[in-house]
């Protein structure tokens, strides 16, 4: 029961952060046989303390709130397929008036989230894969890569990710899918993006622990605005290896060939990794890094000069990890920090005045909390959030955040 318990927990834990499978921490979803659970709700409660809510203004606000919220999973395996769906909905209240420039903001924030995922194992040659999610919420998810730093208002998240894997030899396999994801602001100008991909991978398993992969990737990004829009080709060569039972390891580098539209295009190295592993009973870790030219965020916003840049080209270094430690059979710490370094480049226009040739931002988030189960159901929660961005651009912040709380399933 205590174990059910646990992954019943896991699941909704992953409903309110990152949606499983679907950020940089998962290069390469493990589709390994997981046993089925039955139709789960979770529901908890938060009550903490934030030292700057809306923090790209300057303001001095802070404030106390409030945070609950509901959520359901399923999850069904059978040898050919497998089936996990999710959602949540909740809401983030602030006690004390906000403003931004001088006008209220709402004080209370609406989050929903669900999530799809199918794999469907025709025989032991071709398989069906579709991964889909949509979230809206409020504070960024900085693993998943598409935010820069925290906006004022709510955002729409959202996936569908669809592919055939086919083994056409022992050792040769070919994995080949179109993906559909975009994000739209709901008090951001020219902040919303689109992104049709087409990619395939050739699949080469080496040995027992390792495969080698040669990806290609075609992106279509249609941008919001002043923003262009613009095309990539990914062309990437990789390495998966399980390193033991319970550790596994992805690197993929190349190149990124990028056109811009009337902008200033061109060629630059791409990377991504991830690692996982369970050093013993209690500690775990999984970590990432990506390298390459984003267009989630290509506009800024100068709060000293009031100047709004659109730049072609935006370099962006992503590290992240997290970890987690149970003390005992009902204590567990977490911690994680997630690290960007921006770099905006190839001013193409600017409106209300000149726009600095490039800016550079540097964001760094982490984390520490503590989750204690009181019951075979009930669990109280304690976590401290830290947040800096250091900016070429008159927007530096740094912000606290504290809170408590509790959580059931059943």
């Amino acid at each position: 029961m205590k174990k059910q318990s646990f992954a019943i927990a896991a699941i909704g834990s992953a409903l309110a952060g990152s949606l499983c499978a679907q950020s940089l921490f998962d290069l390469a979803p493990d589709d390994s046989e997981t046993d089925s659970l039955p139709l789960s709700y979770t529901a908890g409660a938060n009550f903490g303390y934030d030292d700057n809510p809306t923090p790209l203004y300057g303001n001095s606000d802070e404030s106390l709130y409030g945070q609950a919220y509901v959520g359901a999973t399923f999850l069904n395996n059978t040898p050919q397929t497998t089936t996990s769906v999710g959602a949540q909905v909740g809401l983030i209240h602030y006690f004390d008036n906000l403003d931004v420039l001088g006008d209220n903001i709402d004080d209370t924030a609406y989050t929903a989230t669900a999530y799809l995922n199918w794999t469907h194992r025709s025989s032991e040659r071709l398989r069906f894969v579709s991964r889909n999610f949509a979230t809206y919420e409020l504070e960024p998810d900085y693993s998943v890569g598409f935010q820069a730093q925290r906006q004022v208002g709510n955002y729409t998240r959202w996936s569908t990710d669809n592919a055939v894997g086919y083994r056409w030899s022992e050792r040769l396999a070919t994995y080949t899918g179109l993906k559909l994801d975009g994000i739209s602001f709901d008090d951001l100008a020219n902040g919303d993006r689109s992104t049709l991909t087409l990619y395939n991978d050739f699949r080469y398993q080496l040995s027992d622990r390792s495969v080698a992969t040669l990806t290609y990737r075609n992106a279509e990004v249609s941008a919001d605005g002043a923003v262009t829009d613009s095309t990539n080709h990914f062309i990437l060569a990789g390495l998966e290896h399980r390193f033991n039972r319970k550790s596994t390891g992805v690197i993929r580098a190349g190149a990124q060939v990028r056109d811009v539209e009337g902008g200033s295009s061109g060629n630059s190295p791409y990377v991504e990794g991830s690692f996982r592993t369970a050093v013993n009973s209690q500690f775990s870790l999984r970590s990432y890094v990506r390298y390459g030219v984003e267009d989630f965020a290509r506009n800024v916003l100068n709060l000293d000069t009031f100047v709004n840049a659109f730049y072609s080209n935006t370099d962006t270094l992503r590290l992240g990890v997290t970890g987690t430690y149970q003390l005992s059979e009902d204590l567990t710490l977490s911690g994680g920090i997630n690290y960007a370094s921006l770099k905006y480049n190839d001013l193409y226009v600017s409106t209300f005045g000149l726009g600095a040739p490039s800016v550079d931002e540097e964001l760094l988030n982490a984390f520490v909390g503590v989750n204690l189960r009181v019951t075979d159901n009930v669990f109280v929660n304690a976590r401290y959030n830290f947040e800096d961005l250091t900016s070429d651009a008159g927007r530096s912040y740094d912000r606290n955040r504290f809170s408590v709380g509790a959580s059931t399933q059943f």
